[in-house]
Protein backbone atom coordinates (compact mmCIF):
# COMPACT_ATOMS: atom_id res chain seq x y z
CA UNK A 1 0.00 0.00 0.00
CA UNK A 2 1.43 3.39 -0.98
CA UNK A 3 1.70 6.26 1.50
CA UNK A 4 -1.12 8.06 -0.33
CA UNK A 5 -3.41 5.00 -0.14
CA UNK A 6 -2.59 4.54 3.55
CA UNK A 7 -3.40 8.16 4.31
CA UNK A 8 -6.60 7.93 2.29
CA UNK A 9 -7.70 4.82 4.22
CA UNK A 10 -7.01 6.51 7.56
CA UNK A 11 -8.86 9.66 6.50
CA UNK A 12 -11.87 7.59 5.41
CA UNK A 13 -11.73 5.71 8.71
CA UNK A 14 -11.76 8.98 10.62
CA UNK A 15 -14.64 10.31 8.53
CA UNK A 16 -16.59 7.16 9.34
CA UNK A 17 -15.91 7.63 13.05
CA UNK A 18 -17.07 11.23 12.96
CA UNK A 19 -20.49 10.20 11.63
CA UNK A 20 -21.06 8.08 14.74
CA UNK A 21 -21.00 11.14 17.01
CA UNK A 22 -23.79 13.64 17.63
CA UNK A 23 -23.13 17.03 16.00
CA UNK A 24 -22.84 18.70 19.41
CA UNK A 25 -19.86 16.54 20.45
CA UNK A 26 -16.35 17.54 19.34
CA UNK A 27 -14.68 14.69 17.46
CA UNK A 28 -11.23 16.18 18.13
CA UNK A 29 -11.79 16.39 21.87
CA UNK A 30 -13.35 12.92 21.97
CA UNK A 31 -10.32 11.46 20.15
CA UNK A 32 -7.74 13.32 22.22
CA UNK A 33 -9.37 12.23 25.48
CA UNK A 34 -9.60 8.63 24.31
CA UNK A 35 -5.98 8.37 23.08
CA UNK A 36 -4.54 10.68 25.78
CA UNK A 37 -3.01 12.99 23.19
CA UNK A 38 -3.20 16.71 22.52
CA UNK A 39 -5.83 18.25 20.26
CA UNK A 40 -3.08 19.05 17.78
CA UNK A 41 -2.01 15.39 17.68
CA UNK A 42 -5.63 14.37 17.23
CA UNK A 43 -5.97 16.77 14.28
CA UNK A 44 -2.87 15.24 12.66
CA UNK A 45 -4.36 11.75 12.90
CA UNK A 46 -7.70 12.95 11.53
CA UNK A 47 -5.96 14.55 8.55
CA UNK A 48 -3.79 11.46 7.99
CA UNK A 49 -0.57 13.31 8.73
CA UNK A 50 0.28 10.97 11.65
CA UNK A 51 -0.29 7.23 11.42
CA UNK A 52 -2.57 5.51 13.89
CA UNK A 53 -0.91 2.70 15.83
CA UNK A 54 -2.56 -0.70 16.11
CA UNK A 55 -3.15 0.01 19.82
CA UNK A 56 -4.91 3.27 18.95
CA UNK A 57 -7.08 1.58 16.34
CA UNK A 58 -8.03 -1.07 18.91
CA UNK A 59 -8.97 1.58 21.49
CA UNK A 60 -10.96 3.53 18.91
CA UNK A 61 -12.93 0.50 17.70
CA UNK A 62 -13.79 -0.56 21.26
CA UNK A 63 -14.81 2.95 22.30
CA UNK A 64 -16.93 3.72 19.24
CA UNK A 65 -18.27 0.13 19.10
CA UNK A 66 -17.37 -0.42 15.47
CA UNK A 67 -15.58 -3.28 13.77
CA UNK A 68 -12.45 -2.47 11.82
CA UNK A 69 -13.18 -5.58 9.76
CA UNK A 70 -16.45 -4.01 8.63
CA UNK A 71 -14.57 -0.89 7.58
CA UNK A 72 -11.84 -2.58 5.52
CA UNK A 73 -14.39 -4.92 3.94
CA UNK A 74 -17.00 -2.25 3.36
CA UNK A 75 -16.99 -2.82 -0.41
CA UNK A 76 -17.36 -6.61 -0.03
CA UNK A 77 -21.09 -7.24 0.23
CA UNK A 78 -20.51 -10.89 1.19
CA UNK A 79 -18.66 -10.01 4.44
CA UNK A 80 -20.56 -8.65 7.45
CA UNK A 81 -19.23 -8.64 11.02
CA UNK A 82 -21.45 -8.49 14.11
CA UNK A 83 -20.81 -7.78 17.78
CA UNK A 84 -22.76 -9.42 20.59
CA UNK A 85 -22.76 -10.13 24.30
CA UNK A 86 -22.16 -13.80 24.98
CA UNK A 87 -24.58 -14.99 27.63
CA UNK A 88 -23.96 -17.93 29.94
CA UNK A 89 -25.84 -19.69 32.71
CA UNK A 90 -24.27 -17.37 35.29
CA UNK A 91 -26.87 -14.92 36.58
CA UNK A 92 -24.49 -11.95 36.37
CA UNK A 93 -24.39 -12.14 32.58
CA UNK A 94 -28.07 -11.22 32.42
CA UNK A 95 -27.37 -8.06 34.37
CA UNK A 96 -24.65 -7.26 31.81
CA UNK A 97 -27.20 -7.90 29.05
CA UNK A 98 -29.66 -5.41 30.54
CA UNK A 99 -26.94 -2.82 31.12
CA UNK A 100 -25.85 -3.20 27.50
CA UNK A 101 -29.38 -2.38 26.30
CA UNK A 102 -29.63 0.54 28.71
CA UNK A 103 -26.27 1.98 27.60
CA UNK A 104 -27.05 1.53 23.89
CA UNK A 105 -30.28 3.48 24.30
CA UNK A 106 -28.48 6.13 26.35
CA UNK A 107 -26.03 6.56 23.46
CA UNK A 108 -28.95 7.13 21.07
CA UNK A 109 -30.38 9.76 23.44
CA UNK A 110 -27.23 11.86 23.05
CA UNK A 111 -28.49 12.86 19.60
CA UNK A 112 -31.06 15.62 19.06
CA UNK A 113 -34.66 14.39 19.11
CA UNK A 114 -35.07 14.79 15.34
CA UNK A 115 -31.87 12.83 14.64
CA UNK A 116 -32.67 9.63 16.52
CA UNK A 117 -35.07 6.86 15.58
CA UNK A 118 -35.68 3.16 16.19
CA UNK A 119 -37.57 0.97 13.72
CA UNK A 120 -38.60 -2.38 15.23
CA UNK A 121 -39.96 -5.25 13.14
CA UNK A 122 -41.39 -7.32 15.98
CA UNK A 123 -41.75 -11.07 15.82
CA UNK A 124 -42.25 -10.84 19.60
CA UNK A 125 -43.41 -7.91 21.71
CA UNK A 126 -40.50 -5.42 21.70
CA UNK A 127 -38.48 -6.17 24.82
CA UNK A 128 -38.61 -2.51 25.92
CA UNK A 129 -42.40 -2.59 26.19
CA UNK A 130 -42.34 -5.26 28.91
CA UNK A 131 -40.11 -3.15 31.10
CA UNK A 132 -42.71 -0.49 31.87
CA UNK A 133 -44.38 -3.01 34.20
CA UNK A 134 -42.44 -4.39 37.19
CA UNK A 135 -44.11 -7.79 37.61
CA UNK A 136 -44.10 -8.48 33.88
CA UNK A 137 -40.42 -7.46 33.81
CA UNK A 138 -39.76 -9.87 36.68
CA UNK A 139 -41.58 -12.68 34.87
CA UNK A 140 -39.65 -12.13 31.63
CA UNK A 141 -36.32 -12.00 33.46
CA UNK A 142 -37.22 -15.18 35.37
CA UNK A 143 -38.37 -16.98 32.21
CA UNK A 144 -35.27 -16.09 30.19
CA UNK A 145 -32.93 -17.14 33.00
CA UNK A 146 -34.71 -20.37 33.89
CA UNK A 147 -36.02 -21.64 30.55
CA UNK A 148 -33.50 -20.26 28.02
CA UNK A 149 -30.19 -19.77 29.83
CA UNK A 150 -30.62 -22.52 32.46
CA UNK A 151 -29.11 -20.05 34.92
CA UNK A 152 -27.62 -21.33 38.14
CA UNK A 153 -30.05 -21.33 41.04
CA UNK A 154 -33.17 -21.33 38.85
CA UNK A 155 -33.39 -25.09 38.30
CA UNK A 156 -36.04 -25.89 40.91
CA UNK A 157 -37.46 -22.40 41.41
CA UNK A 158 -41.05 -21.45 40.74
CA UNK A 159 -41.99 -17.92 39.74
CA UNK A 160 -43.46 -15.78 42.49
CA UNK A 161 -43.86 -12.03 42.57
CA UNK A 162 -42.75 -11.93 46.21
CA UNK A 163 -39.15 -12.66 45.21
CA UNK A 164 -37.97 -10.30 42.49
CA UNK A 165 -34.52 -8.84 41.91
CA UNK A 166 -34.99 -5.13 42.59
CA UNK A 167 -31.66 -4.21 40.99
CA UNK A 168 -32.57 -5.87 37.69
CA UNK A 169 -36.04 -4.31 37.80
CA UNK A 170 -34.51 -0.88 38.27
CA UNK A 171 -32.30 -1.37 35.21
CA UNK A 172 -35.30 -2.65 33.23
CA UNK A 173 -37.27 0.45 34.23
CA UNK A 174 -34.40 2.67 33.10
CA UNK A 175 -34.41 0.86 29.76
CA UNK A 176 -38.07 1.67 29.23
CA UNK A 177 -37.55 5.29 30.30
CA UNK A 178 -34.84 5.65 27.66
CA UNK A 179 -36.91 3.94 24.97
CA UNK A 180 -39.96 6.08 25.70
CA UNK A 181 -38.01 9.21 24.70
CA UNK A 182 -36.86 7.91 21.30
CA UNK A 183 -38.89 8.38 18.13
CA UNK A 184 -39.98 4.86 17.15
CA UNK A 185 -41.80 2.85 14.53
CA UNK A 186 -43.00 -0.63 15.55
CA UNK A 187 -44.31 -3.20 13.07
CA UNK A 188 -46.39 -5.97 14.65
CA UNK A 189 -48.11 -8.98 13.09
CA UNK A 190 -50.87 -11.26 14.37
CA UNK A 191 -48.15 -13.51 15.80
CA UNK A 192 -46.31 -10.84 17.80
CA UNK A 193 -48.32 -11.47 20.96
CA UNK A 194 -48.08 -15.27 20.76
CA UNK A 195 -44.75 -15.84 22.49
CA UNK A 196 -45.78 -14.00 25.68
CA UNK A 197 -49.16 -15.76 25.79
CA UNK A 198 -47.46 -19.13 25.27
CA UNK A 199 -44.80 -18.45 27.89
CA UNK A 200 -47.44 -17.73 30.54
CA UNK A 201 -49.57 -20.70 29.46
CA UNK A 202 -46.56 -23.03 29.45
CA UNK A 203 -45.55 -21.99 32.96
CA UNK A 204 -49.11 -22.49 34.19
CA UNK A 205 -49.45 -25.92 32.56
CA UNK A 206 -46.06 -27.06 33.87
CA UNK A 207 -46.63 -25.83 37.42
CA UNK A 208 -43.86 -23.22 37.23
CA UNK A 209 -45.96 -20.53 38.95
CA UNK A 210 -45.87 -20.50 42.75
CA UNK A 211 -49.58 -19.74 42.88
CA UNK A 212 -52.62 -18.98 40.75
CA UNK A 213 -52.50 -15.43 42.11
CA UNK A 214 -49.00 -14.93 40.65
CA UNK A 215 -50.12 -16.22 37.24
CA UNK A 216 -53.17 -13.96 37.17
CA UNK A 217 -51.11 -10.97 38.28
CA UNK A 218 -48.83 -11.45 35.26
CA UNK A 219 -51.89 -11.64 33.01
CA UNK A 220 -53.11 -8.37 34.50
CA UNK A 221 -49.74 -6.71 33.84
CA UNK A 222 -49.84 -7.90 30.23
CA UNK A 223 -53.32 -6.39 30.02
CA UNK A 224 -51.98 -3.08 31.38
CA UNK A 225 -49.16 -3.18 28.83
CA UNK A 226 -51.58 -3.54 25.93
CA UNK A 227 -53.83 -0.82 27.30
CA UNK A 228 -50.81 1.52 27.44
CA UNK A 229 -49.64 0.60 23.93
CA UNK A 230 -53.17 1.03 22.60
CA UNK A 231 -53.36 4.49 24.20
CA UNK A 232 -49.98 5.62 22.89
CA UNK A 233 -50.94 4.34 19.43
CA UNK A 234 -54.09 6.47 19.67
CA UNK A 235 -52.03 9.53 20.62
CA UNK A 236 -49.03 8.68 18.39
CA UNK A 237 -46.98 9.57 21.47
CA UNK A 238 -45.15 7.20 23.79
CA UNK A 239 -46.25 7.09 27.42
CA UNK A 240 -43.93 6.88 30.41
CA UNK A 241 -44.31 4.40 33.27
CA UNK A 242 -46.96 6.68 34.82
CA UNK A 243 -48.92 6.71 31.55
CA UNK A 244 -48.01 10.34 30.93
CA UNK A 245 -46.84 11.53 27.46
CA UNK A 246 -43.06 11.29 27.22
CA UNK A 247 -42.88 14.00 24.56
CA UNK A 248 -44.80 16.99 23.27
CA UNK A 249 -44.16 15.78 19.71
CA UNK A 250 -45.56 12.69 18.02
CA UNK A 251 -42.88 10.03 18.48
CA UNK A 252 -44.68 6.71 18.00
CA UNK A 253 -46.08 4.86 14.98
CA UNK A 254 -47.55 1.37 15.13
CA UNK A 255 -48.12 -0.76 12.03
CA UNK A 256 -49.92 -4.06 11.59
CA UNK A 257 -48.36 -6.41 9.07
CA UNK A 258 -50.24 -9.29 7.43
CA UNK A 259 -46.83 -10.68 6.45
CA UNK A 260 -45.10 -12.98 8.96
CA UNK A 261 -42.06 -11.06 10.19
CA UNK A 262 -39.95 -14.11 11.08
CA UNK A 263 -37.42 -12.53 13.43
CA UNK A 264 -36.96 -9.47 15.60
CA UNK A 265 -35.08 -6.85 13.62
CA UNK A 266 -34.17 -3.38 14.89
CA UNK A 267 -32.69 -0.53 12.90
CA UNK A 268 -31.32 2.49 14.77
CA UNK A 269 -30.78 5.83 13.07
CA UNK A 270 -28.53 8.37 14.81
CA UNK A 271 -27.52 11.38 12.76
CA UNK A 272 -26.17 9.91 9.51
CA UNK A 273 -25.34 6.51 11.04
CA UNK A 274 -27.29 3.26 10.96
CA UNK A 275 -27.07 0.19 13.20
CA UNK A 276 -28.88 -3.11 12.67
CA UNK A 277 -29.73 -5.53 15.49
CA UNK A 278 -30.77 -9.09 14.59
CA UNK A 279 -32.22 -11.39 17.25
CA UNK A 280 -30.98 -14.90 17.99
CA UNK A 281 -31.30 -17.46 20.81
CA UNK A 282 -34.81 -16.20 21.68
CA UNK A 283 -34.01 -12.79 23.18
CA UNK A 284 -30.35 -11.92 22.57
CA UNK A 285 -29.24 -9.79 19.62
CA UNK A 286 -26.16 -9.06 17.56
CA UNK A 287 -25.24 -5.67 16.12
CA UNK A 288 -23.62 -4.52 12.91
CA UNK A 289 -22.90 -1.05 11.56
CA UNK A 290 -21.89 -2.45 8.16
CA UNK A 291 -23.20 0.16 5.71
CA UNK A 292 -24.30 -2.31 3.03
CA UNK A 293 -26.16 -4.55 5.48
CA UNK A 294 -27.80 -1.60 7.26
CA UNK A 295 -28.92 -0.02 4.00
CA UNK A 296 -30.36 -3.37 2.89
CA UNK A 297 -32.16 -3.68 6.24
CA UNK A 298 -33.50 -0.13 5.84
CA UNK A 299 -34.92 -1.01 2.42
CA UNK A 300 -36.48 -4.23 3.78
CA UNK A 301 -38.16 -2.34 6.62
CA UNK A 302 -39.46 0.37 4.30
CA UNK A 303 -40.93 -2.31 2.05
CA UNK A 304 -42.50 -4.05 5.06
CA UNK A 305 -44.02 -0.74 6.19
CA UNK A 306 -45.48 -0.12 2.72
CA UNK A 307 -47.23 -3.50 2.90
CA UNK A 308 -48.51 -2.90 6.45
CA UNK A 309 -51.46 -0.95 7.83
CA UNK A 310 -50.86 2.06 10.06
CA UNK A 311 -52.95 1.50 13.20
CA UNK A 312 -51.76 4.48 15.21
CA UNK A 313 -53.10 8.00 14.91
CA UNK A 314 -56.42 8.33 13.12
CA UNK A 315 -56.68 4.62 12.17
CA UNK A 316 -59.22 3.99 14.93
CA UNK A 317 -61.14 1.14 13.26
CA UNK A 318 -58.06 -0.91 12.36
CA UNK A 319 -56.53 -0.32 15.80
CA UNK A 320 -59.73 -1.41 17.57
CA UNK A 321 -59.85 -4.66 15.59
CA UNK A 322 -56.22 -5.47 16.26
CA UNK A 323 -56.35 -4.91 20.01
CA UNK A 324 -59.72 -6.67 20.23
CA UNK A 325 -57.97 -9.76 18.83
CA UNK A 326 -55.19 -9.42 21.41
CA UNK A 327 -57.63 -8.90 24.29
CA UNK A 328 -59.53 -12.02 23.21
CA UNK A 329 -56.39 -14.16 23.43
CA UNK A 330 -55.55 -12.76 26.85
CA UNK A 331 -59.12 -13.25 28.09
CA UNK A 332 -59.03 -16.93 27.08
CA UNK A 333 -55.75 -17.41 28.94
CA UNK A 334 -57.08 -15.77 32.13
CA UNK A 335 -60.25 -17.89 32.03
CA UNK A 336 -58.16 -21.04 31.63
CA UNK A 337 -56.06 -20.17 34.69
CA UNK A 338 -59.08 -19.11 36.77
CA UNK A 339 -61.06 -22.26 35.98
CA UNK A 340 -58.19 -24.73 36.26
Amino acid sequence: MTKKEKESAQILFMQRLKTTLPANISFVEELSDLLHISNDSAYRRIRGESDLTIEEITSICKHFKISFDSFINNTDNSFVSFSHLQLSNHVNTFKEYLLMIKNNLASILKYPENERQIIFAAEDIPVFQNFAHPYLSAFKIFYWNKSILNAEGYEDKKFETAHIDKELLEIAGDIYDNYSKINSIEIWSDDTINSTIKQIEFYWDSGAFKSKRDALLICEEVNLMFARINKQAELSIKLDRNNKPSSTDKNYQLYHSDVMIGTNCVLTKTGNSLGAYISYHTFNSMLTTNANFCNETDLWLKNLIRKSNLISGVAEKQRYRYFKHINGLLKNLKEKIEND
